[in-house]
């Protein structure tokens, strides 16, 4: 816990200073750095050449971030179809190797799991400067950090032993409780201007998705063999290890703020 505190600490102002007070275009740099990162980490997890960089999943970041940064859900829609268009071009080029179908299914899948994901969140943050944004993120934290309170001051039946041994029953409810008021004090003071019962829709959302989205991270790290995704955040893991119960949070949150 004590290495995880710098990190913690300066981590979390450098996020508020990179989503929400340096503007549109450092935001949509900074999440398709963290895009390449985490493509990269999900590319050593699962291919089996792991000298083998994810160059088409890169190019499609920066196709899908851009076009949804200049043309919102239209430009987003079309960018993931034009990234699906060249990383299937690049499958026939291949020829037969052997493997070119689960490349190809690898490389659909991290295109749909991370820029497609956060792009929605580079959408959402258009419209009030980010702040709904690192709102959303900040009660992801609390739900982490609840979650971690509670199942070691508690203990009691695991979660999912077989996929996470240390996450606990009681961590699962008490981060969900830390994460729902959160949102209900956010909304309340405005920081969040959404009806009450949207709010605790998106209490309900984060609460139960974001640690679903955790343990399907987990998975893949079981099934890979690897206790983290990467190891350039030291005791945090790597980008992964952070971001992946946000992911499939997006496109859910953009929907609810924007419909």
């Amino acid at each position: 816990m004590l290495a995880r505190i710098p990190v913690i600490l300066f981590g979390i102002p450098a996020v508020y200073g990179l989503l929400v007070a340096a503007g549109d275009e450092v935001r949509m740099v900074f999440l398709a750095i963290i895009c390449i990162l985490g493509q990269f980490e999900l590319n050593q997890m699962l291919s089996r050449e792991k000298s083998e960089k994810p160059l088409i999943e890169w190019l499609g970041t920066l196709i899908m971030l851009s076009a949804a940064h200049f043309y919102a859900s239209q430009g987003l829609l079309l960018g993931f179809a034009l990234s699906l268009i060249i990383l299937m071009a690049f499958t026939v080029l291949r020829g037969l190797g052997g493997n070119n179908c689960l490349r190809f299914m690898r490389g659909l899948f991290s295109l749909a799991y991370l820029p497609f994901c956060l792009a929605f969140y580079l959408m959402l943050a258009r419209a009030d400067s980010g702040l709904t944004l690192f709102i959303i993120l900040a009660s992801v934290w609390a739900l982490d950090m609840g979650a971690y309170a509670f199942g070691r001051s508690l203990r009691g039946p695991k979660l999912a032993p077989a996929i996470s041994p240390n996450k606990t029953i009681s961590g699962a409810v008490g981060g969900a409780l830390s994460s729902a008021v959160f949102i209900i004090v956010a909304g309340n003071f405005q920081l969040l201007t959404l009806s009450q019962p949207r709010l605790i829709i998106m209490a309900i959302m984060i609460a139960t998705i974001g640690q679903i989205a955790d343990l399907f991270e987990s998975v893949l790290k079981r099934e890979s063999e690897v206790k983290d995704s990467g190891a350039l955040l030291g005791a945090h893991g790597g980008v992964l290890d952070r971001i992946d119960s946000v992911l499939f949070l997006g496109p859910l949150c953009y929907a609810l703020v924007t419909l």
